[in-house]
């Protein structure tokens, strides 16, 4: 029965023994909750900067998902297409986690204009379904207008091809490429729309034409080369991936379906390696900040050693010790961990509501495919939470040494201490 009050005891001395020195303790508890506020903003950045990446891409071309003909993906031929029937249709209409889908037929071609000729990739898109999916039409430069159903020989290219080639909005262009039987496909176009992406390689590469002229210039004959796909929650692009794989026949089929992570595999390995780099950095700090702890709670000790020395002298049991010295710890971690929880998550979503601008570095990050120069910040409790128990921990573990040596003290020595 005397064990809920001993422990009592001891962890009211340690809470008075945090603050004998209260200049040293503060200063500990600053630099937990400088590091904790840095760790827990910079992961929010982090992790708002690779979504906002991830959703530039996905948004601007790629889709959550595409179908294609095995062979597609790697050789970028037309050749590859096939027939999207009753059944796939079927099975993307009934899946709720689906939110729109978009067929194309995309071939590599030349586009002319006069002297000037550019190699582009030619993709036939219905204009309706194309705008659920990704948002090249909200990327129309003023004086010119996106595809529209009905349109015969329009066309919109990227603002870079266009400076390329000397053309602009109204100017009429001839197109040479391959059809899906082995015949030229040709034909003359009107452009009537100039995008910017924010895609360097796509403002440079690729002009838009409509899925019905597509299939006549290219002799398509019923066949397509993609569906792109766009979910309700990109989160579930892995099981609505899976899902269609069984449906389509798994793995025996003649489609491939991939995510956007097989159809950008630059950008996992780009926040791959950030994501390395960064932990690297976390741990550095949460390194320097139980440094920190160890260096309060070390020093604490070393003054107390004589005040040690008497208690186990009058009969104090080491372990009451070497409990009381984690209890301090204890305390000095939780305090610096609330408050550097609050402070984090209060920068942390300050900067969710208003992102960071970053539009003077505009031509840098567009390399990386972020076309928006405002990036939110984005928390995660699962990051507090591993943020928190990390620092807890290790701020125990580096007490374990204080306090064992507390508890080992020689009674008779430690009071000779001066």
């Amino acid at each position: 029965m005397a064990y809920p009050a001993t422990s009592m005891v001891e962890a009211l001395l340690a809470w008075r023994n945090v603050w004998k020195n209260k200049r040293r303790t503060v200063l500990t508890l600053l630099t937990i909750v400088v590091g904790l506020t840095v760790i827990i903003f910079s992961k929010a950045i982090h992790r708002g900067t690779n979504e906002q990446m991830i959703n530039d891409a996905i948004s601007a071309d790629t889709g959550d998902i595409q179908i294609h003909e095995k062979g597609f993906w790697e050789n970028r031929s037309i050749e590859y297409a096939f027939i999207p029937t009753d059944k796939i249709i079927r099975a993307l209409e009934s899946d709720g986690s689906i939110y729109a889908f978009s067929m194309r037929v995309q071939a590599s071609g030349l586009v002319s204009s006069g002297d000037t000729t550019e190699g582009a990739v030619i993709e036939g898109v219905d204009p309706a379904a194309e705008a659920r999916v990704t948002d090249i039409h909200r990327c129309i430069l003023r004086g010119g207008r996106y595809l529209v159903p009905g349109d015969r020989i329009s066309i919109i290219m990227g603002e870079t091809m266009a400076h390329n080639m000397g053309v602009k909005v109204g100017d009429t262009v001839s197109m040479l490429s391959q059809g899906f039987d082995g015949s030229i496909a040709a034909g003359t176009f009107t452009i009537v729309g100039l995008f910017r992406s924010g895609n360097p390689e796509y403002d440079r590469s690729r002009v838009f034409m409509p899925l019905s002229r597509a299939m006549q210039t290219f002799t398509m004959m019923g066949y397509v080369n993609t569906i792109v796909i766009r979910l309700e929650d990109p989160t579930q692009m892995g099981r609505v991936r899976d899902s269609l794989m069984k449906a389509f026949g798994g793995r025996g089929s003649d489609l491939e379906i991939m995510g956007w992570d097989r159809l950008m595999p630059e950008i996992v390995q780009f926040i791959s390696w950030q994501d390395v780099t960064h932990e690297v950095l976390y741990f550095i700090l949460f390194i320097i900040v139980a440094f920190g702890v160890l260096n309060t709670i070390q020093l604490s000790v070393y003054e107390r050693t004589r005040e040690f020395g008497i208690m186990l002298a009058i009969g104090t049991r080491p372990a009451q010790i070497f409990y009381m010295v984690l209890a301090e710890s204890f305390f000095i971690s939780i305090a610096g961990i609330v408050l550097g929880v609050l402070a984090g998550s209060a920068i942390s979503y300050y900067f969710t509501l208003h992102p960071l601008d970053y539009t003077r570095f505009q031509k840098e990050i567009e390399v990386w495919g972020i076309n928006r120069t405002l990036l939110p910040a984005r928390l995660e409790l699962v990051d507090l939470a591993y943020t928190s128990i990390y620092m807890f921990a290790l701020s125990l573990i580096f007490t374990l040494l204080p306090a064992f040596r507390a508890a080992r003290l020689n009674p008779v020595k430690a009071i000779q201490k001066l």
